[in-house]
């Protein structure tokens, strides 16, 4: 017997099948399969020419290729306090208030084990975002599980029940735009949300990676009437800027909770990438470019809504933002089955519900965000004609 067992907290934690599908696309795409896959959250864009052209002359820059401050250079920092306060009114102090982070994922773990200790509840909507629940359970806290329902071909945002709930609850994490349903709080639901958690004294952490892709008309944050010190904010640059690869992201809040936050960043990742911070420095002015991209990704999100209205067997769910649909499909395949099913028969990646709580069972994550403008067209008019065989098949 072998008595170097790993963790028992790792070992109770199953990954997502993300890596078994975006494994499987790649093999299919070896073998000369045409395929579109709306699977992982990657967007069809890069950042534009004109700004890596600027980027490539600060290669021979020592700095470039030293660690940053723990936090992140301060003129980059700036920056983002800066986009912050032009574009959306919220007044942060860069040099305490705001952190620069190895990526959005990196930035929850920093913010949670700022706010909870171990034993202590975590509150989640459900479908959740995974890697939320990852790390929840890395700080040996307890995950409530608060599930949306299904109403008008959406997803209801459970108001009520968060309202009996609170109380008892460390940290409430929301994901606004939604990851995977594409949900956007309304601005009241919003308002709701923090005084609620002000008065129950529970953390409200906002996790904001899609804010640029918002297309409801919703964009109020709590920061923009005042500080709040029970708020914390996190983002990514991954979408907005097209620098997935690049791993950056941001967390601002109370500087109280942001020393502690940093505490895990300098034993995680020490600082974040120096390279990824002199480029957001020249992308994060580049905004026509980045409102182009956004009505790319609004264009794709009623090309999937059009796609998935007519009387197939994949059924729209209204998303307000973000990169994603969570829709429902007719067949008695779980989602697994199904997500497979859709891969190996037509072509088309998805993510299957279930990896994001029993809620999403039943639906696949399509996240049309992907797509390159010359097959959008195609992808979708395959989407709208797809059926599923009973389970066995």
């Amino acid at each position: 017997m072998n008595r170097f067992q790993p963790s028992r907290r790792m070992t109770a934690i199953r990954m997502p099948p993300i890596a078994d599908i975006m494994g499987r696309i790649a093999e299919m795409r070896a073998e000369g399969s045409t395929i579109y896959s709306l699977a992982q959250a990657v967007p069809w864009y890069t950042p534009p020419k004109r700004a890596m052209e600027e980027f490539a002359e600060k290669l021979q820059d020592p700095a470039l290729h030293c660690y940053s401050p723990d936090p992140g250079f301060a003129s980059s920092r700036r920056c983002v306090a800066r986009d912050l306060s032009d574009r959306r009114g919220i007044e942060v102090d860069p040099a305490c208030q705001l952190h620069l982070t190895c990526g959005a994922s990196q930035a929850f773990l920093s913010g949670l084990l700022a706010c909870g200790s171990a034993g202590e509840t975590v509150a989640v909507i459900e479908p959740y975002y995974f890697d939320h629940v990852f790390a929840i359970r890395f700080g040996d806290m307890k995950t409530m599980s608060i599930s949306m329902a299904e109403e008008d071909g959406g997803w209801r945002f459970p108001m009520e029940e968060l309202r009996s709930v609170l109380p008892g609850v460390r940290v409430l994490v929301l994901v606004n735009p939604g990851n995977p349903t594409g949900a956007v709080l309304s601005d009241g639901e919003m308002r709701e949300l923090v005084e609620l958690t002000d008065e129950t004294g529970t953390f409200l952490i906002i996790d904001e990676t899609y804010e640029r892709f918002v297309y409801t008309g919703d964009h109020w944050h709590p920061w923009m009437d005042r500080q709040r010190d029970h708020v914390l904010t996190l983002g990514s640059y991954s979408k907005s800027l097209g620098m997935a690869g690049w791993r950056l992201g941001y967390l601002f809040g109370s500087g109280e909770l942001l020393n502690q936050a940093l505490k895990v960043q300098d034993s995680a990742v020490i600082c974040p990438p120096a390279p990824a911070q002199h480029l957001l420095e020249i992308l994060i002015g580049e905004d026509e470019w980045i409102e182009t991209m956004s009505r790319g990704v609004h264009h794709r999100l009623k090309s999937c809504r059009e796609a998935l209205s007519g009387d197939g067997s994949l059924h729209w769910r209204e998303a307000g933002g973000a990169f994603f649909t969570l829709a429902e499909y007719r067949g008695s395949l779980n989602s697994r089955e199904a997500a497979l099913h859709l891969l190996n028969e037509y072509g088309i990646g998805t993510i299957p519900g279930s990896a994001f709580g029993s809620a999403g069972e039943g639906h696949l994550r399509i996240s049309f965000g992907c797509l390159k403008d010359r097959d959008v067209d195609s992808a979708m008019e395959i989407l709208s004609k797809v059926t599923f065989p009973r389970a066995g098949f």
